[in-house]
């Protein structure tokens, strides 16, 4: 991976996003967001998978789609990281970054051409 990723812990995502810890759980259930073990062992948050908005913090709103198409192509959660953290070539950046500048349709095709 090319980019270091800074991690929140569930405890510090959901205090920026203004829930208690188990809506976390929940919004990884639904591939809202993705949670990892970070280089500690502990589980936690990629942070740029929240984003500071006009009322606050939230989820990065594009991510659940590409989320969820990793999940149903047989990604692990820590491969969809990778994928997410890796520059693609048709990108020219990383998933990550590319979703960040709202280009999730090419993104999520090309998400969709990995579980073929």
């Amino acid at each position: 991976m090319c980019e270091t990723i800074e991690f929140l812990s569930v405890d510090e995502a959901a205090r920026r996003l203004g829930v208690e810890a188990r809506k976390i759980k929940q919004f990884v259930r639904d591939h809202l967001v993705l949670c990892v073990k970070d280089t500690s062992g502990k589980q936690a948050i990629p942070a740029d998978m929240l984003v500071l908005g006009e009322y606050g913090w939230e989820l990065l709103y594009n991510l659940p789609g590409t989320l969820t198409l990793l999940a149903d192509g047989g990604f692990s959660p820590q491969e969809s990281l990778e994928w997410l953290y890796r520059v693609d070539d048709e990108l020219g950046q990383t998933p990550m970054s590319a979703l960040r500048e709202g280009r999730h349709h090419r993104v999520n095709a090309i998400a969709s051409a990995l579980a073929l």
